[in-house]
């Protein structure tokens, strides 16, 4: 058998899964450093989400529609411990891999 040489693969040691979605997150979208995630009416039975993406500059990166529910969809299911029910919703740091606006 052969061994892969040049495999990349994530050490999941040395970095959680915050880490990993970032990384994913930073292919997907190039030239986002951060993407804030909201639920427009959390206490709707099915809450409509809604993900703004900026870049270094905080400028509006624009996404279309289906990429952002997917991958809104891909951070809260990621970082089930961020206060998604905030009304100010949470800002996950691409560079980083931290989410802000999470209420302690």
């Amino acid at each position: 058998m052969s061994s892969a040489v040049d495999c990349k693969t994530i050490d999941s040691q040395e970095s959680g899964p915050a880490a990993r979605l970032a990384h994913q997150l930073t292919a997907l979208l190039p030239g986002v450093a951060a993407v804030h995630v909201r639920l427009q009416d959390p206490r709707t039975p099915w809450p409509h989400i809604r993900l703004t993406a900026t870049d270094a500059w905080e400028q509006h990166v624009p996404i279309s529609r289906a990429k952002a529910l997917t991958l809104a969809r891909w951070i809260m299911r990621t970082l089930p411990e961020a206060k998604w029910s905030s009304a100010r919703g949470v800002t996950f740091d691409l560079r980083t891999a931290q989410i802000l606006g999470r209420e302690a």
